[in-house]
Protein backbone atom coordinates (compact mmCIF):
# COMPACT_ATOMS: atom_id res chain seq x y z
CA UNK A 1 0.00 0.00 0.00
CA UNK A 2 1.57 3.32 -0.67
CA UNK A 3 -0.93 5.95 0.75
CA UNK A 4 -3.42 6.09 2.86
CA UNK A 5 -6.82 4.08 0.75
CA UNK A 6 -10.25 5.56 1.50
CA UNK A 7 -12.97 3.19 1.84
CA UNK A 8 -16.55 4.50 1.58
CA UNK A 9 -18.96 2.59 3.43
CA UNK A 10 -23.10 2.70 3.45
CA UNK A 11 -25.44 0.17 4.23
CA UNK A 12 -29.42 -0.44 4.70
CA UNK A 13 -30.18 2.27 1.76
CA UNK A 14 -33.62 0.60 0.97
CA UNK A 15 -34.80 2.31 -2.41
CA UNK A 16 -38.57 1.71 -2.60
CA UNK A 17 -41.03 1.19 -5.02
CA UNK A 18 -44.98 0.03 -4.66
CA UNK A 19 -45.91 -3.56 -5.02
CA UNK A 20 -47.41 -4.96 -7.53
CA UNK A 21 -51.24 -6.65 -7.33
CA UNK A 22 -49.80 -9.47 -9.11
CA UNK A 23 -46.76 -9.38 -6.45
CA UNK A 24 -48.49 -8.35 -3.74
CA UNK A 25 -48.67 -12.48 -1.74
CA UNK A 26 -46.94 -14.34 0.80
CA UNK A 27 -43.92 -11.99 3.22
CA UNK A 28 -44.63 -9.22 0.39
CA UNK A 29 -48.43 -8.42 2.45
CA UNK A 30 -46.45 -7.88 5.61
CA UNK A 31 -43.99 -5.94 4.05
CA UNK A 32 -46.12 -3.36 2.32
CA UNK A 33 -48.65 -3.09 5.71
CA UNK A 34 -45.36 -2.96 7.14
CA UNK A 35 -44.84 0.45 4.83
CA UNK A 36 -47.78 1.75 5.12
CA UNK A 37 -48.76 1.23 8.40
CA UNK A 38 -45.48 2.08 10.53
CA UNK A 39 -44.59 4.57 7.54
CA UNK A 40 -41.87 2.86 7.06
CA UNK A 41 -42.24 3.42 2.77
CA UNK A 42 -41.80 7.58 3.68
CA UNK A 43 -38.73 6.77 5.84
CA UNK A 44 -36.24 6.21 2.72
CA UNK A 45 -36.74 9.42 0.80
CA UNK A 46 -35.28 9.59 -2.83
CA UNK A 47 -34.08 12.67 -2.00
CA UNK A 48 -31.58 11.84 1.09
CA UNK A 49 -31.03 8.99 -1.50
CA UNK A 50 -29.60 11.04 -4.21
CA UNK A 51 -27.68 13.69 -1.73
CA UNK A 52 -25.98 9.92 -1.28
CA UNK A 53 -24.45 9.44 -4.18
CA UNK A 54 -23.81 12.97 -4.70
CA UNK A 55 -21.90 12.74 -1.64
CA UNK A 56 -19.79 9.95 -2.10
CA UNK A 57 -18.71 11.46 -5.83
CA UNK A 58 -17.37 14.74 -4.16
CA UNK A 59 -15.49 12.58 -1.77
CA UNK A 60 -14.45 10.37 -4.59
CA UNK A 61 -13.16 7.46 -2.39
CA UNK A 62 -10.90 4.53 -3.72
CA UNK A 63 -13.57 1.64 -2.99
CA UNK A 64 -17.05 2.27 -2.30
CA UNK A 65 -18.72 -0.94 0.39
CA UNK A 66 -22.45 -1.40 -0.03
CA UNK A 67 -23.40 -4.07 3.28
CA UNK A 68 -26.93 -5.02 1.71
CA UNK A 69 -29.87 -3.79 1.57
CA UNK A 70 -30.40 -2.01 -1.08
CA UNK A 71 -33.77 -2.39 -1.68
CA UNK A 72 -37.17 -2.66 0.53
CA UNK A 73 -38.69 -6.13 -0.77
CA UNK A 74 -36.49 -7.04 -4.06
CA UNK A 75 -39.06 -5.94 -6.21
CA UNK A 76 -37.24 -6.02 -9.84
CA UNK A 77 -38.57 -2.00 -10.15
CA UNK A 78 -36.51 -1.35 -7.01
CA UNK A 79 -33.34 -2.90 -8.13
CA UNK A 80 -34.05 -0.86 -11.48
CA UNK A 81 -34.25 2.47 -9.27
CA UNK A 82 -31.08 1.55 -6.80
CA UNK A 83 -29.00 0.55 -10.63
CA UNK A 84 -30.46 4.28 -11.72
CA UNK A 85 -29.46 6.11 -8.83
CA UNK A 86 -25.82 4.17 -8.82
CA UNK A 87 -24.71 4.67 -12.16
CA UNK A 88 -22.88 7.46 -11.93
CA UNK A 89 -20.76 6.27 -9.09
CA UNK A 90 -20.30 2.83 -10.71
CA UNK A 91 -18.91 4.70 -13.56
CA UNK A 92 -16.60 6.67 -11.67
CA UNK A 93 -15.59 4.81 -8.20
CA UNK A 94 -14.92 1.02 -8.05
CA UNK A 95 -17.80 -0.62 -5.93
CA UNK A 96 -18.32 -3.66 -4.15
CA UNK A 97 -21.76 -4.82 -3.29
CA UNK A 98 -22.62 -7.55 -0.89
CA UNK A 99 -26.64 -8.48 -0.28
CA UNK A 100 -28.65 -7.90 2.61
CA UNK A 101 -31.65 -10.13 3.68
CA UNK A 102 -34.20 -7.25 2.28
CA UNK A 103 -32.55 -8.24 -1.15
CA UNK A 104 -33.44 -11.82 -0.96
CA UNK A 105 -37.34 -10.69 0.47
CA UNK A 106 -38.41 -13.46 -1.37
CA UNK A 107 -37.90 -17.42 -2.60
CA UNK A 108 -38.07 -16.19 -5.83
CA UNK A 109 -35.44 -13.32 -5.56
CA UNK A 110 -33.48 -15.74 -4.34
CA UNK A 111 -33.80 -18.47 -6.79
CA UNK A 112 -33.23 -16.01 -9.53
CA UNK A 113 -30.83 -14.20 -8.27
CA UNK A 114 -32.23 -10.52 -8.73
CA UNK A 115 -29.70 -9.19 -7.23
CA UNK A 116 -26.74 -10.18 -9.50
CA UNK A 117 -28.85 -10.31 -12.73
CA UNK A 118 -28.23 -6.16 -11.86
CA UNK A 119 -24.93 -5.94 -9.89
CA UNK A 120 -23.19 -9.17 -10.62
CA UNK A 121 -20.17 -7.15 -11.49
CA UNK A 122 -20.10 -5.22 -8.17
CA UNK A 123 -20.02 -8.50 -6.29
CA UNK A 124 -16.97 -10.27 -7.16
CA UNK A 125 -18.15 -13.37 -6.77
CA UNK A 126 -15.37 -15.90 -6.22
CA UNK A 127 -16.53 -20.08 -5.67
CA UNK A 128 -18.64 -19.00 -2.52
CA UNK A 129 -17.58 -15.70 -1.17
CA UNK A 130 -16.89 -12.65 -2.52
CA UNK A 131 -13.82 -10.46 -2.62
CA UNK A 132 -12.07 -7.63 -4.46
CA UNK A 133 -8.70 -6.31 -4.21
CA UNK A 134 -7.08 -2.97 -4.04
CA UNK A 135 -3.59 -2.25 -3.38
CA UNK A 136 -2.65 -3.91 -0.17
CA UNK A 137 -6.56 -4.28 0.44
CA UNK A 138 -8.44 -7.33 0.69
CA UNK A 139 -12.23 -7.24 0.82
CA UNK A 140 -14.31 -10.59 1.61
CA UNK A 141 -17.78 -10.49 1.35
CA UNK A 142 -20.13 -13.36 3.26
CA UNK A 143 -23.90 -13.58 2.26
CA UNK A 144 -26.05 -15.02 5.31
CA UNK A 145 -29.53 -14.06 3.68
CA UNK A 146 -32.02 -16.26 3.36
CA UNK A 147 -36.25 -15.15 2.40
CA UNK A 148 -38.06 -16.21 5.80
CA UNK A 149 -42.48 -15.88 6.06
CA UNK A 150 -41.49 -13.58 9.51
CA UNK A 151 -38.41 -13.51 11.20
CA UNK A 152 -35.27 -11.91 9.63
CA UNK A 153 -32.69 -14.03 10.82
CA UNK A 154 -29.76 -15.13 9.08
CA UNK A 155 -27.62 -17.86 8.69
CA UNK A 156 -23.73 -18.37 6.86
CA UNK A 157 -24.17 -21.22 4.71
CA UNK A 158 -21.46 -23.70 5.56
CA UNK A 159 -19.76 -23.53 2.32
CA UNK A 160 -19.06 -20.24 2.94
CA UNK A 161 -17.62 -20.82 6.10
CA UNK A 162 -15.25 -23.23 4.80
CA UNK A 163 -14.20 -21.09 1.93
CA UNK A 164 -14.10 -17.75 4.48
CA UNK A 165 -11.38 -20.14 6.28
CA UNK A 166 -9.14 -21.34 3.48
CA UNK A 167 -9.01 -17.45 2.27
CA UNK A 168 -7.96 -16.19 6.03
CA UNK A 169 -5.29 -19.31 5.67
CA UNK A 170 -3.71 -18.00 1.87
CA UNK A 171 -0.25 -16.54 2.57
CA UNK A 172 -1.50 -13.87 0.09
CA UNK A 173 -3.16 -11.65 2.56
CA UNK A 174 0.31 -11.50 4.37
CA UNK A 175 0.93 -8.02 4.75
CA UNK A 176 -2.64 -6.52 3.34
CA UNK A 177 -5.07 -5.05 5.24
CA UNK A 178 -8.49 -7.29 5.28
CA UNK A 179 -11.71 -6.00 5.97
CA UNK A 180 -14.88 -8.70 6.05
CA UNK A 181 -18.02 -7.20 5.32
CA UNK A 182 -21.35 -9.11 5.80
CA UNK A 183 -25.16 -7.89 6.33
CA UNK A 184 -25.66 -8.94 9.52
CA UNK A 185 -24.01 -7.97 12.75
CA UNK A 186 -21.37 -10.14 14.70
CA UNK A 187 -21.82 -8.26 18.16
CA UNK A 188 -24.73 -6.05 19.24
CA UNK A 189 -23.88 -2.14 20.50
CA UNK A 190 -23.72 -3.71 24.24
CA UNK A 191 -21.19 -6.41 22.49
CA UNK A 192 -22.94 -9.10 22.91
CA UNK A 193 -23.42 -11.92 20.26
CA UNK A 194 -26.00 -11.26 18.02
CA UNK A 195 -27.66 -14.66 17.06
CA UNK A 196 -31.56 -13.86 18.13
CA UNK A 197 -33.29 -16.24 16.54
CA UNK A 198 -35.89 -13.46 15.25
CA UNK A 199 -33.55 -11.25 13.92
CA UNK A 200 -29.78 -12.16 14.50
CA UNK A 201 -27.02 -14.34 12.89
CA UNK A 202 -28.21 -18.03 13.97
CA UNK A 203 -24.46 -18.75 13.91
CA UNK A 204 -22.28 -15.92 14.73
CA UNK A 205 -20.71 -17.86 17.12
CA UNK A 206 -19.46 -20.66 14.90
CA UNK A 207 -17.86 -17.22 12.68
CA UNK A 208 -16.42 -15.78 15.73
CA UNK A 209 -14.55 -19.04 17.04
CA UNK A 210 -13.46 -19.17 12.78
CA UNK A 211 -11.92 -16.15 13.23
CA UNK A 212 -10.26 -16.90 16.29
CA UNK A 213 -8.48 -20.14 14.34
CA UNK A 214 -7.27 -18.16 11.55
CA UNK A 215 -3.80 -17.56 10.64
CA UNK A 216 -4.57 -14.12 9.60
CA UNK A 217 -7.61 -12.06 11.38
CA UNK A 218 -9.38 -9.39 9.13
CA UNK A 219 -8.51 -6.01 10.35
CA UNK A 220 -12.02 -4.52 10.51
CA UNK A 221 -15.46 -6.14 10.12
CA UNK A 222 -18.28 -3.48 8.74
CA UNK A 223 -21.93 -4.30 8.33
CA UNK A 224 -25.35 -3.09 8.76
CA UNK A 225 -28.76 -4.58 9.14
CA UNK A 226 -29.30 -2.00 12.25
CA UNK A 227 -30.41 1.11 11.24
CA UNK A 228 -28.68 3.03 13.99
CA UNK A 229 -24.73 3.03 13.63
CA UNK A 230 -22.67 1.76 16.25
CA UNK A 231 -19.24 0.28 17.02
CA UNK A 232 -18.43 -3.09 18.76
CA UNK A 233 -15.09 -4.66 19.83
CA UNK A 234 -14.56 -8.73 19.48
CA UNK A 235 -11.90 -9.54 21.22
CA UNK A 236 -9.85 -13.02 19.69
CA UNK A 237 -7.61 -13.74 21.61
CA UNK A 238 -4.85 -10.86 21.69
CA UNK A 239 -6.63 -9.48 18.45
CA UNK A 240 -9.16 -7.13 18.86
CA UNK A 241 -11.60 -6.36 15.70
CA UNK A 242 -13.38 -3.87 15.59
CA UNK A 243 -17.07 -4.29 13.98
CA UNK A 244 -18.77 -1.26 12.83
CA UNK A 245 -22.30 -0.48 11.18
CA UNK A 246 -22.49 2.97 9.97
CA UNK A 247 -26.41 3.03 10.22
CA UNK A 248 -28.86 3.26 7.58
CA UNK A 249 -27.71 5.01 4.82
CA UNK A 250 -30.88 6.40 2.96
CA UNK A 251 -32.94 7.37 5.94
CA UNK A 252 -35.14 10.12 6.84
CA UNK A 253 -33.43 12.92 8.73
CA UNK A 254 -35.82 13.08 11.72
CA UNK A 255 -33.84 14.66 14.68
CA UNK A 256 -37.48 14.18 17.15
CA UNK A 257 -36.70 10.53 16.72
CA UNK A 258 -32.78 11.21 16.83
CA UNK A 259 -32.70 9.85 13.23
CA UNK A 260 -30.63 10.51 10.15
CA UNK A 261 -28.86 9.15 7.17
CA UNK A 262 -24.99 8.47 7.88
CA UNK A 263 -22.33 6.43 5.92
CA UNK A 264 -18.79 5.70 6.78
CA UNK A 265 -15.34 6.82 4.98
CA UNK A 266 -12.25 4.67 6.32
CA UNK A 267 -8.88 6.01 6.05
CA UNK A 268 -6.75 2.81 5.98
CA UNK A 269 -3.01 3.34 6.51
CA UNK A 270 -1.07 -0.14 6.97
CA UNK A 271 -2.73 -1.84 9.50
CA UNK A 272 -4.34 1.13 10.77
CA UNK A 273 -7.32 2.73 10.14
CA UNK A 274 -9.16 6.01 10.87
CA UNK A 275 -12.90 6.62 10.65
CA UNK A 276 -14.96 9.81 9.54
CA UNK A 277 -19.02 9.68 9.73
CA UNK A 278 -21.17 11.79 7.71
CA UNK A 279 -24.62 12.41 8.90
CA UNK A 280 -27.62 13.58 6.97
CA UNK A 281 -28.51 17.08 8.11
CA UNK A 282 -32.15 17.17 6.19
CA UNK A 283 -30.04 19.16 3.30
CA UNK A 284 -27.11 17.69 2.73
CA UNK A 285 -24.20 15.23 4.56
CA UNK A 286 -22.00 16.50 6.83
CA UNK A 287 -19.01 15.36 8.86
CA UNK A 288 -20.11 14.06 12.31
CA UNK A 289 -18.46 15.52 15.23
CA UNK A 290 -15.41 13.39 16.49
CA UNK A 291 -17.08 10.14 18.26
CA UNK A 292 -15.85 6.61 18.97
CA UNK A 293 -16.59 6.09 15.56
CA UNK A 294 -13.22 8.27 14.56
CA UNK A 295 -11.17 6.58 17.23
CA UNK A 296 -9.68 4.51 14.93
CA UNK A 297 -7.24 1.64 16.27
Amino acid sequence: MTGPLRVAHATDIHWTDDVPLGRLWGKRILGTANQILRGRKHHFPEDVQQSLMEKVLDLKPDLFVITGDLTAQALPSEFEKAQRFLAPVLESVPTFIIPGNHDLYTRGARDSDRIGSYFGPQMGRVGAIQRTELDGLVVLGLDPNRPTFIHASGEIPDEQLSALADALESSDLDGKFVLLALHYPVLDRHGEVYDDAHHGLLNARALIDLLGAARTKPHLVIHGHEHHGFRAELTLGEHRLPCIDCGSSGYKHMPDKQRAAAFNLYEISGQRFEVERYLHDGARFVAEAPTAFASGR
